[in-house]
């Protein structure tokens, strides 16, 4: 996990069901809304935004913020 982070209650960070032994990869800078699910082999780039109750299953690049089930980027900057 990278530096920085923020990571609020209930938050899950889970292997992949079908392929034990491959977990996320969090860059810095991240925010983790609570309840939001990180689940398989991800990559979250640096300076990401996971909204509240979020269910991650694919890579996220930096400088978003995403949201929903499954989450989609709904905002990116350039910072």
């Amino acid at each position: 996990m990278g530096g920085e982070c923020t990571i609020y209650q209930q938050v899950t960070v889970a292997d992949d069901p079908h392929k034990p032994g491959t977990s996320a990869i969090i860059g810095n800078n991240v925010l983790i809304g609570a309840g939001a699910k990180i689940i398989g082999n991800v990559k979250i780039g640096d300076n990401v935004k996971i909204g509240a109750n979020a269910v991650v299953v694919n890579d996220i690049p930096s400088n978003c913020t995403v949201v929903g089930v499954p989450a989609k980027i709904v905002k990116t900057s350039n910072e």
